[in-house]
């Protein structure tokens, strides 16, 4: 009695195959909609916060001398001096505590 020897047929990988197939699929699809697709109309509303810096970008002002040589600008008072530079770290990093 002869033994028979059949080779073991390979199993098709259906997830690798899926995974294959929608990878592609993604990547032209991608590449149709950045490269060839008409882009959306997008109107344009500006934020509150823009609008009022547009405004004060219209706003004449005057020249800084007549603000600083005027009564009330003389008048006002400095209630902390100018902060000092202090004292920066050691004389010598490198000493030991």
């Amino acid at each position: 009695m002869a033994i028979v020897f059949q080779p073991q047929k390979k199993q098709v990988n259906w997830v690798k195959i899926l995974f294959i197939v929608f990878s592609i699929a993604f990547v032209i699809f991608s590449a149709y909609f950045l490269f060839f697709a008409a882009s959306p109309r997008i109107d344009v509303v500006l934020p509150e916060p823009l609008r009022r810096a547009s405004q004060i970008s219209k706003l004449n002002f005057i020249d800084p001398s007549d603000v600083i040589d005027s009564q009330t600008f003389r008048r006002l008072q400095t209630f902390f001096p100018a902060p000092g530079v202090g004292v920066l770290g050691r004389t010598n990093p490198f000493a030991s505590f």
